[in-house]
């Protein structure tokens, strides 16, 4: 850490890889995206064994999601009272415990309920681990972001693809489908002793909205009044609309046209998550040489998911949408990082607030996009709904480019100032 908690305690790139935080945030965001699809890639399960219809599993998402906007009014103030360690474990062990539901469902609105308990839990993680690598690495907080998503696209791809052989496994009568919710919440809890273990003084208190003395209400008004806010909500609502209806259908569209298995829908997602991997590594080399602004790296990336995505619904066979889909993975693997970077730099001094008023937009987005393309499917079919997800990216693209283009000007009237400062 800093001095006072005013500079960040990684200034450079060495010192940065021996700081303990950086490898706990790490492994923190490496089991989020590990769990984080456990519900899409349990579709065929949930319709084997509740008989769910595709508006049902639509729901599912939906409650996951739309609890982030519950998150989002009491995030900033929770967070900002408790500290981040103490929010930490209480994520940690929410998540646990929901896992747990779910895999111990006998009735399908048990599963909604699970749903709606886990996706609270994770929007509240986010929020916890997004505030730490802006309050801590300063600077430095683009880079770590994009090192947090190789951890995230690496930990997708695991969890993806084990779950996925789990339930391929549990088919053949080797188990139940339920053990593999059960040891997820075995590896969650796991965390909770090494956040534990944590010093207090290691963890950053800025990130909790360092003046704790500013009434909640006050700090809440000041972010809503910043336009920047209503602009990352935006751009983070297209992205949650486009990668979550992408990543909750494709599966259900390959099983139509070509009736793959429950582990065949799941590598979807899991080599959508390897594409981002390879494309954070490369983003994350870049742009710790580099500055590039973030809205440029936002709309470069959105532009070539549209493309991908697009590829991937016309695909000829599964080997080639399974292709086309990792390369979506490597050009949507910029949008997150980006947009909590962005977050970051205009809100640097009311970062729990910020993250949790971003995330209740962004939420809004990834459950209105599943709901909306399974609604959509069971009137029309899914091979219609399913186009959503490239109107949605290339809207993302658009909007991208049009703000970052209405801030320029402004930005280099703040920088001509500083030098004649």
């Amino acid at each position: 850490m800093t001095s006072k908690e005013e500079t960040p305690k990684s200034s450079s790139i060495g010192s940065m890889w021996r700081d303990p935080i950086l490898w706990f945030v790490l492994a923190l965001v490496f089991v989020y995206a590990g769990v984080y699809n456990c519900l899409p890639i349990t579709f065929p399960v949930f319709k084997r064994s509740f008989a769910a219809s595709l508006e049902q599993m639509g729901q599912i998402q939906f409650l996951f999601f739309i609890s982030g906007i519950v998150f989002s009014l009491i995030g900033g103030w929770t967070i900002g009272r408790i500290g981040l360690q103490r929010a930490l474990i209480a994520a940690l062990l929410a998540i646990a415990a929901a896992l747990t539901v779910i895999g111990g469902a006998v009735a399908f609105p048990v599963v909604l309920l699970g749903a709606f308990c886990f996706g609270l839990a994770m929007a509240a993680l986010n929020v916890v681990f997004s505030s730490i690598i802006s309050a801590h690495f300063g600077e430095k907080r683009q880079s770590v972001f994009f090192l947090a998503g190789l951890a995230d696209g690496s930990g997708a791809v695991v969890g993806a693809a084990a779950l996925g052989g789990w339930f391929a496994y549990a088919d053949h009568g080797g188990g139940s489908w339920r053990t593999g919710y059960y040891a997820a919440a075995g590896v969650v809890a796991a965390l909770i002793l090494w956040a534990w273990g944590l010093r207090s003084d290691s963890v950053p208190r800025k990130g909790a909205d360092s003046a704790t003395s500013i009434p909640a209400l006050s700090t809440m008004k000041d972010v809503l009044r910043n336009p920047a806010l209503y602009t990352a909500g935006l751009l983070g609502l297209f992205h949650g609309l486009a990668q979550g209806g992408m990543i909750s259908f494709i599966g259900q569209l390959y099983q139509t046209r070509f009736e793959i298995d429950a582990a065949q829908a799941a590598y979807f997602i899991s080599l959508n998550s390897g594409g981002q991997f390879g494309g954070r590594f490369i983003l994350s080399w870049i742009t710790a040489r580099w500055r590039i602004h973030e809205l440029i790296v936002l709309t470069a990336c959105a532009g070539g998911a549209t493309l991908a995505f697009a590829a991937t619904i016309l695909s000829p066979s599964y080997l080639w949408g399974v292709a086309m889909f990792t390369l979506a993975g490597i050009f949507v693997s910029g949008n997150g990082p980006s947009l909590s970077s962005y977050v970051g730099m205009r809100f640097s001094s009311q970062l729990a607030t910020a993250y949790a008023l971003y995330g209740g937009f962004n939420a809004v987005g990834a459950a209105v996009g599943p709901y909306l393309i399974g609604a959509v499917g069971n009137r029309y079919g899914v091979e219609v709904s399913i186009w959503l997800g490239p109107l949605f990216s290339l809207s993302l693209a658009i909007l991208a480019m049009g703000w970052f283009l209405h801030e320029k000007p402004q930005t280099a009237t703040s920088a001509e100032r500083e030098k004649e400062g």
